[in-house]
């Protein structure tokens, strides 16, 4: 695989909440700190086939090493600089139990915000997405 220049963040492009999460991430992102692929892109299918079995949010920073769950919201919140309350409770708990609360959200996040038939966001800022 090629040397990064930049950490990616991998979401579920089907999932409303994800979209609209990254869509927040992008119009925060000034630094163009981030790209971005969903786990239906043929990048991941490719490149990091594993990625699609844990079904969460996922940064592959430059050095190739993969972060999950809410250490992956938590490691974008602070290159981000954003939220710093949420980033103080993040840093503060015990990754066991901010994971629990994580993986509450991503196993009902179809029923409480919804379903795409397909992923809206790489029509956003094509620039920014690795199919």
């Amino acid at each position: 695989m090629r040397t990064l220049t930049k950490e990616i963040i991998i979401y579920d492009g089907l999932c409303v909440l994800c979209n609209n999460i990254i869509r927040w991430v992008i119009k925060r992102d000034e630094n163009d700190l981030f790209l971005f692929s969903n786990l239906d892109s043929e990048f991941i299918k490719e490149k990091f086939p594993d990625l699609k079995k844990n079904n969460s949010v996922a940064v592959i920073q430059i050095d190739g090493k993969i972060i999950y769950k809410s250490n992956a919201v938590r490691h974008i919140l602070n290159r981000l600089k954003k939220f710093l309350f949420f980033r103080i409770i993040l840093n503060i708990c015990p990754l066991f139990l901010s994971n629990f609360f994580y993986d509450i959200v991503a196993k009902t996040r179809y029923i409480l915000f919804g379903k795409y038939q397909s992923c809206p966001t790489i029509e956003i800022k094509k620039g920014k997405f690795i199919y």
